[in-house]
């Protein structure tokens, strides 16, 4: 077990807000390019309320979040800035902590960030961003 205090150290609000914006457009270029297929097939009739589009899109986001943080600890944003999600234990976060911290992140857990030193999904997941040391 690494003891948190020599290794990593807390990420702050600025620095959280920056690797969510950087992971976003990553993101977003994931998203553009898995959908040209769809659009091309689909003679551009993808976005206007297909459903099984909007759930193809729902299962990139996941599998986005889901395989970076649970086979490397970080995603391509976060580690830029050497930072990793780990549980309290610093261990790799699970499928369900996963899920739950994309969905408390959606409903606006980094807001927690601005008054407290941990953001909602970290509380709700029992995870938190640190970065390494140095």
């Amino acid at each position: 077990m690494i003891d948190i205090n020599n290794k990593y150290k807390k990420i702050g609000f600025i620095k959280n807000i920056i690797i969510c914006i950087y992971d976003l457009m990553l993101l977003f270029s994931v998203l553009f390019f898995m959908s040209l297929p769809w659009i091309i097939f689909t003679s551009g009739e993808a976005i206007t309320g297909n459903i099984f589009y909007q759930l193809y899109l729902l299962m990139i986001i996941l599998t986005y979040y889901l395989w970076f943080w649970i086979k490397h600890g970080q995603t391509l944003g976060m580690k830029s800035w050497k930072t990793y999600v780990l549980n309290i234990d610093n261990t790799r976060i699970n499928i369900r902590q996963g899920i739950v911290r994309i969905i408390v992140a959606l409903a606006g857990g980094h807001l927690l960030l601005i008054f407290a030193n941990k953001s909602l999904q970290d509380i709700i997941s029992n995870s938190q961003i640190v970065r390494l040391k140095g």
